[in-house]
C-alpha cells in the first residue's frame, strides 16, 4: 500500500478518537497545523526506534583526514548527511564486532571515530517519502504521531499515555516481522567442534 501523509494524519486523528478527516496536509485548521508542527519530529524518533529494513542503508565512510581527539581511536570519518542513527561499522573480513563512537571534532563537524579503515557504516536513512513507508512502520508513526500531538488536539493526558503505550506495543510487534523477513548466515560456534 502507498501512503501518505494526509493518510498518515488522518490515521493519527482517529487513533486520537477524531472522525474528522484532513484532505490535504496544506489546511489551516488546528489539527493539521499542530500534525504538521509534530510530523518530522515522530518520523525521525520512530525510524531511530528501531532498526527498519526500509531505512537500512550502507556508505563506506570518508576520512576527515584529521586525527581523533579521543585517543582510545585512530581514524576519524566524516558522518553521512542522510543517517538517522548509525547501528554499526561493517568489518570486511572477520564477524567482529567493530567499536565506534559518534562525537562532534574541533570545528564542530559531526563525525565517527573507529579503529578501522576502510569503514562501511550500516545506519538508519533518513525516509521523508511516505510512499516508502512500511505498513508496520506506519502504524508505529501513527500512535507516536497521536502521543506527540494529544495534549494540544484532545487536552487529554490520559489518551496521550495510552497512545505511547500502543506506539511501545507496535514496536514490539515490528520487531517480530522485520526480524523474519532476511537471511544472514553466522557461523555458531560450538565447543565440541573447537575441542576437536
Amino acid at each position: 500500500m502507498n501512503y501518505t501523509k494526509a493518510k498518515i494524519f488522518n490515521i493519527t486523528l482517529k487513533n486520537l478518537r477524531i472522525s474528522v478527516n484532513i484532505q490535504n496536509t496544506n489546511q489551516n485548521d488546528k489539527n493539521t497545523v499542530i500534525l504538521n508542527e509534530y510530523y518530522d519530529t515522530a518520523r525521525e524518533q520512530v525510524l531511530k526506534d528501531f532498526d527498519w529494513n526500509f531505512a537500512n542503508s550502507y556508505r563506506e565512510l570518508a576520512l576527515t583526514g584529521n586525527i581523533p581527539q579521543n585517543p582510545k581511536f585512530l581514524y576519524e570519518f566524516d558522518y553521512p548527511n542522510d543517517c538517522l542513527f548509525a547501528r554499526e561499522i561493517i568489518p570486511y573480513v572477520s564477524d567482529e564486532i567493530v567499536e565506534f563512537e559518534i562525537a562532534t571534532n574541533s570545528t564542530g563537524q559531526k563525525i565517527i571515530n573507529t579503529n578501522l579503515t576502510p569503514a562501511i557504516l550500516r545506519y538508519t536513512k533518513s525516509v521523508e517519502n511516505e510512499t516508502f513507508f512500511s505498513s508496520e512502520y506506519v502504524s508505529a508513526l501513527c500512535w507516536y504521531l497521536a502521543f506527540l500531538a494529544a495534549p494540544a488536539i484532545t487536552g487529554n493526558r490520559a489518551l496521550q499515555n495510552d497512545c505511547l503505550s500502543i506506539y511501545a506495543s507496535m514496536l514490539a510487534k515490528a520487531k517480530t516481522i522485520n526480524a523474519s523477513e532476511g537471511y544472514i548466515n553466522t557461523k555458531d560456534s560450538c565447543s565440541w567442534l573447537d575441542v576437536r
